[in-house]
């Protein structure tokens, strides 16, 4: 069984790459955000709502209207398949007009969640049309938090089963980002930055051994025209780079899908078709496994003015260090200096100096880049090239 997560879908054409991703992994359950032009006009609704200008609520929601049924026509050619779903973008439009009039706080996550399932609804009817027997994924009803405002994964396994029983027949199921039920039974999401992470708890409740991520991985350079081997990653080389300042993933991804031995496809979000890193549970050997940037990292050099020794000397700097949550990508000591890659804000480097200036002086190389080669034996290949 298999998951796909989409990301930043932002007009048609992006919608039939997608559509064609969906095809051709046939996935069991596939993920997909808000599209980018509903997104904003939601963010719009959410503006004038906070300043009770109802007449420009309004009027947004009927551009938003107007926006899915354009979309409906031109990627919905069956006319039966058509009327369906405008009669469902019909419907949901109805409710936000009525939402949009409400005052309550908890309003706003409520039209929010049904823009979602609109944008979700789309995807399942152009998918039907394609010939597929689709059905959107009610996550609202489905996927709990608890109060950490994690998912309750043992909670949720059991009516999910109950779900996946219950609609044998469907050959995929269509989930929207975020969307979930905290412990007060009140419809909420969970953080966007962790859409990857989402998609992972939806990987595990529906058993799937692997998952196809769409995620931004510009600063990625893998072995792309080549065999898998040459760039797939173990789970544990994975969460060392995260754990080093390397923005691959949400770090529970790994944990995880290592814990249920789901296999991750890391693919851009421009470039679908594409497998850029490949991670398992499998240790390919040695070789090149991929060539990561990280850019607008500083260097910083501590050099004891001898009055602590060497010992207090390093307590105090990696101290200070926890004190500011500095993420330290490397780091070499003697007894007389330390030095650390590093990523921080130049404001939290002079609080830095100045706290540390009775113990040491302190040297600084900004908008450095650290190049993290992943693989073995990479000092005595000739795979690394200069462009």
């Amino acid at each position: 069984m298999k998951v796909c997560k989409f990301e930043k879908i932002k007009d048609e054409d992006e919608m039939k790459q997608v559509i064609n991703c969906i095809q051709k992994e046939h996935p069991y359950v596939a993920v997909v955000p808000i599209l980018a032009q509903l997104q904003e006009r939601l963010q719009a609704i959410s503006i004038s709502w906070f300043h009770e200008e109802d007449e420009a609520s309004h009027a947004t929601v009927n551009a938003i209207e107007a926006y899915c049924c354009t979309l409906a026509n031109h990627l919905i050619t069956d006319s039966h398949l058509n009327q369906e779903i405008k009669d469902q973008i019909l419907e949901c439009i109805k409710k936000i007009h009525i939402l949009v009039e409400d005052k309550d706080l908890l309003i706003d996550k409520m039209i929010k969640a049904e823009v979602y399932g609109l944008s979700s609804d789309l995807f399942t009817y152009c998918l039907r049309q394609q010939g597929l027997r689709a059905q959107t994924l009610d996550t609202g009803k489905l996927i709990q938090i608890n109060l950490e405002r994690k998912p309750d994964i043992p909670y949720i396994q059991e009516s999910i089963q109950q779900y996946i029983d219950e609609n044998r027949n469907v050959d995929i199921f269509i989930a929207p980002l975020s969307i979930c039920r905290n412990v007060y039974g009140e419809i909420d999401f969970m953080s966007e930055q962790r859409n990857d992470y989402y998609a992972t708890v939806l990987a595990t409740l529906f058993k799937a051994d692997e998952m196809l991520l769409s995620t931004p991985i510009n600063h990625i350079y893998a072995n792309r025209n080549c065999l898998r081997e040459q760039h797939s990653l173990t789970y544990i080389e994975a969460e060392q780079l995260i754990n080093s300042g390397v923005h691959l993933l949400y770090a529970d991804c790994i944990t995880l899908a290592a814990r249920s031995n789901i296999v991750i496809r890391l693919t851009d979000t421009h470039d679908l078709s594409t497998e850029r890193l490949y991670i398992s549970s499998h240790d390919t050997g040695n070789s090149v496994k991929a060539i990561l940037s990280q850019d607008s990292a500083t260097f910083v050099r501590f050099t004891s003015l001898n009055v602590l020794p060497g010992y207090l000397f390093m307590g105090k700097i990696l101290e200070v260090i926890n004190k500011y949550q500095i993420n330290v990508i490397s780091m070499a000591s003697s007894n007389v200096s330390i030095s650390m890659m590093l990523t921080a804000s130049r404001d939290t480097l002079r609080i830095i100096e100045r706290e540390l200036h009775k113990y040491a002086e302190m040297v600084m190389d900004e908008n450095m880049s650290v190049i993290h080669i992943i693989g073995s034996h990479y000092l005595c290949t000739a795979q690394i090239k200069t462009n």
